[in-house]
């Protein structure tokens, strides 16, 4: 009789390697799971006599490298993730498994998370001023009232600065928002003047939030509204887009902001989206840290960092 002793991620990995090693006469005399990996003793009949002091007749088999990336390319499919980073994600997958041995999709797509997408905290790795930039509509306002309160909250004097001079009402409401949390609020129309307050005050404060002009990144004239203040200042510049919005959309969109020197991202509106593959194809494909998220309209709520374990959460659940 032929002992052998195989190692595998999951059931039919395992029946896969016993046939293909000993044939369909194969008898499994054991199975054990052990950190979340099978372990089975399986015998065959055979003419020779078996040696149980040999160590060659006992042999591990690691079946790590049959991984199944069928559910989890599923799942990006169905966020509608665009087919290039699909790619870069499922090879991440794939290396993730070999590296650590492990099959279970969530870890997997975690690991895989870490190594294909950057994540810098808005309070941490970025600088004091951030500047805001998007499409009409996109949430830059909310972001800023909950990004303030956050800092607010943490006891970092903020200032809340409007560029905006093109939405009626804009100003007006962040400065209720400023004044309800009892910071700084100052209004320029011109690049030159907001270069000037952050050189002469930037060092006032440990966090500055500057709004722009929400524009249509497709018209030229539009660009110009927010163009001179993103080049007058060197600053973490954010792009806050609905995470609902049409993949090819947002991607062609974003890549137009990263021009202007987005380099941060914050989708807004998670809690009403059920599909974010427009969030993980702008971060790959416009190199854009994820920032955070809003994932609510109640702005005491603040803003959700997002990780790694968050976003694989979300794409798999």
């Amino acid at each position: 009789m032929k002992i052998k002793k195989f190692i595998a991620a999951t059931m039919a990995a395992a029946l896969a390697q016993i046939k293909n090693e000993l044939g369909d006469e194969a008898v499994i005399l054991s199975s054990e799971n052990i950190d979340g990996r099978l372990h089975l003793t399986v015998a065959v009949d055979e003419t020779e006599d078996f040696d149980f002091a040999e160590d060659e007749t006992v042999k591990e088999i690691d079946t790590k490298a049959f991984f199944d990336e069928t559910s989890l390319r599923e799942a990006l499919d169905y966020h509608g993730v665009l087919d290039l980073v699909q790619y870069h994600v499922l090879s991440a997958c794939r290396e993730a498994n070999r590296k650590y041995g492990r099959a279970d999709d969530m870890f997997v797509m975690r690991k895989a998370l870490e190594q294909t997408f950057r994540f810098k905290p808005l309070f941490g790795e970025m600088t004091p001023v951030k500047m805001f930039m998007g499409t009409p509509g996109s949430g830059k306002s909310t972001a800023i009232a909950k990004v303030a309160t956050q800092a607010k909250f943490k006891g970092i004097k903020t200032a809340v600065v409007s560029t905006d001079n093109t939405r009626a009402g804009a100003n007006k409401q962040l400065e209720a928002f400023a004044d309800i949390l009892e910071v700084d609020f100052v209004f320029y129309k011109e690049a030159r003047e907001l270069f000037r307050y952050i050189k002469n005050h930037g060092g006032e404060y440990g966090c500055i939030l500057i709004d722009t002009p929400g524009i249509n990144p497709f018209v030229k004239a539009e660009l110009d509204k927010v163009a001179p203040f993103a080049d007058s200042l060197k600053c973490d510049k954010i792009l806050t887009f609905d995470a609902g919005r049409n993949v090819y959309e947002a991607v062609e969109a974003a890549e137009i902001f990263g021009e202007l020197g987005a380099t941060g991202l914050l989708p807004t509106r998670l809690d009403l989206t059920r599909r974010i593959g427009s969030v993980l194809s702008i971060a790959d494909c416009c190199n854009m840290a994820l920032s955070g998220a809003s994932v609510s309209a109640s702005i005491a709520k603040g803003m959700a960092e997002m990780d790694a374990a968050s976003l694989a959460k979300l794409i798999l659940s």
